[in-house]
């Protein structure tokens, strides 16, 4: 019941691309969150499994960036993993491992974590201070608790991160320096 009530909360404040004001996010929105464009790597993916959706979205968020460098820590479904390495034009660096203790992270990173790592919130806040002007953190299930959601809240709000996208299924952290410091709450 809790979910459901928190699902109808979302959709009353949140919006799509006719609520947004930030270019950044409005071409993020219109080219990538709902583009109707056909891939061929959809083909791909396990169409039977649950998380079908969210991987179709995680595979054209990475094609919209195309990103140099990933880094998840946990292990992840396979529809995610072929979503996060079947990138037709580059193949990027995949790091699994614990949070990686490197002091300049290269351009283009993305940062996918499954869940927050309960006992990792500080080195969370430490991987923030590493990432680069050009690097987003997206984390899944965000309200999967009322303390997940309290630390989603208490991250947005580092003064580090300047673009935060609620979509409920994601929370999404940009750290782009030349953007003003706002929050969305977008539908996918």
């Amino acid at each position: 019941m809790r979910k459901l009530w928190l699902y109808f909360l979302f959709l009353w404040r949140s919006t799509n691309q006719h609520g947004v004001h930030s270019p950044f996010v409005f071409a993020l929105v219109t080219k990538c969150f709902y583009s109707k464009k056909k891939y061929n790597n959809y083909n791909k993916f396990d169409t039977k499994s649950k998380d079908l959706k969210k991987a179709k979205f995680l595979y054209r968020f990475i094609d919209y960036f195309k990103f140099n460098t990933i880094y998840h820590p946990e292990f992840i479904s396979e529809n995610f993993n072929i979503a996060l390495s079947s990138n037709p034009d580059s193949t990027p660096k995949i790091y699994t491992d614990k949070i990686p203790k490197i002091t300049n992270f290269d351009k283009n990173l993305l940062i996918y974590f499954k869940s927050f790592p309960m006992d990792a919130h500080n080195e969370l806040d430490n991987l923030l201070k590493q990432c680069n002007n050009d690097s987003i953190i997206i984390i899944e299930d965000i309200r999967r608790s009322s303390t997940q959601f309290e630390y989603w809240k208490q991250l947005k709000s580092n003064p580090i991160v300047r673009v935060s996208i609620d979509t409920y299924s994601f929370g999404i952290l940009c750290l782009r320096k030349e953007q003003n410091k706002e929050h969305f709450t977008i539908r996918l």
